[in-house]
């Protein structure tokens, strides 16, 4: 899975001189889909065609906010299903990927907060028996991805339009981890995990979303809670070092070049000048006795106690896990101190 750099290392530029600042409300009664005067009721939403509201385009700040109350309900919702592991019926396995979908639902909340998004909505509404009824689970995941994956198709669309390629590359890149939570969802449930030629393009605009996930926000029959976001530690408790890789966004790329070409350039400009023994410390993290997140816990790392690093390696994932004397630890999840780039590969 791909995912943004650092969020505090970014700054997003946009230009235009209207912000929207809405309301739970007023992001409803904006972006409602009408038909013969009222509102599309959820019933039909749910297996609607295609939408396409020809209205004027939404500005940034807008298409931000909507993102960022998209992964913040989608964090509280992966959130709620591995806590309700059992009574789903999940598999070992489909934790673990619950897990990678998490980390990246709230780490694309905060690239976005951090760039001057607003949750429109810290608390939502669920079907009733959503984290006991696997295929309720499935069914309404699928479907919420399937919502957020054409909201970022039109914000690239959008952004494209307002002459911000970066931006809009950078949306995609987000859209292209959701393509990889639907396809993982489907699978779940015993699904094609790939079954169109193109991501359906439900929306013209952004904003319209809102219609089908009014009752997620305001309740409904048949829906119950509200279900609150539960807060950023315990969502990286809950994950531990079964989160996702961090990847480099668009907005990010500097002089036209890609990832690979800023990295040669940086490793000639700026020789490493760290120095002394690599030691790596945590507040609370995995010890595994293989470097995988498969392997068995053997211990963990707590107290911010530094611990020499004597060897390292990659994983499949591209992921690099140093060894300590009791076992592995993932490089991303501890703080490292001193020279780390010459400890010793060690193959695995």
């Amino acid at each position: 899975m791909i995912m943004l750099i650092p969020y505090r290392t970014i700054s997003v530029k946009v230009r235009t001189n209207r912000m929207n600042n809405l309301s739970r409300r007023g992001f409803l009664k904006s972006s409602a889909i009408v038909a013969g005067g009222s509102a599309v009721g959820f019933s039909s939403l749910f297996g609607a065609s295609n939408v396409f509201g020809q209205s004027a385009g939404d500005d940034p700040q807008l298409m931000l906010n909507l993102a960022c109350t998209a992964e913040t309900f989608a964090s509280t919702h992966y959130y709620n299903a591995i806590n309700s592991a059992e009574a789903l019926g999940l598999s070992a396995e489909e934790v673990s990927e619950l897990k990678a979908f998490l980390d990246s639902e709230l780490k694309h909340k905060q690239f976005l907060e951090a760039n001057g998004a607003v949750t429109l909505a810290t608390e939502f509404y669920v079907p009733e028996n959503l984290f006991t009824d696997r295929a309720l689970f499935i069914s309404t995941s699928n479907t919420a991805e399937t919502w957020f994956i054409a909201a970022y198709l039109a914000a690239t669309r959008r952004f494209a339009e307002l002459g911000e390629p970066l931006l809009a590359a950078t949306v995609a890149q987000v859209l292209g981890v959701e393509a990889e939570h639907q396809a993982l969802i489907r699978k779940m449930g015993g699904l094609q995990p790939s079954f169109q030629t193109l991501k359906r393009a439900l929306f013209y605009n952004t904003s319209e979303v809102g219609a089908f996930f009014q009752p997620f926000l305001e309740g409904a029959e048949g829906f119950v809670g509200p279900a609150p976001f539960p807060g950023v530690a315990e969502i990286l408790a809950l994950v531990g070092d079964e989160g996702v890789i961090n990847e480099t966004p668009f907005i990010a790329l500097t002089n036209g070049m890609g990832v690979n070409a800023m990295s040669m350039m940086t490793a000639e400009a700026t020789p490493d000048m760290s120095s002394g023994e690599c030691m790596v410390s945590s507040q609370n993290t995995n010890i595994r006795s293989e470097p995988n997140t498969t392997s068995e816990v053997v211990g963990s790392l707590t107290g911010n106690t530094e611990t020499a690093v004597i060897g390292q390696t990659q994983d499949a994932s591209g992921v690099t896990w140093y060894q300590i004397q009791s076992g592995w630890v993932r490089s991303d999840v501890v703080s490292a101190t001193g020279n780390c780039a010459a400890v010793a590969m060690v193959s695995f």
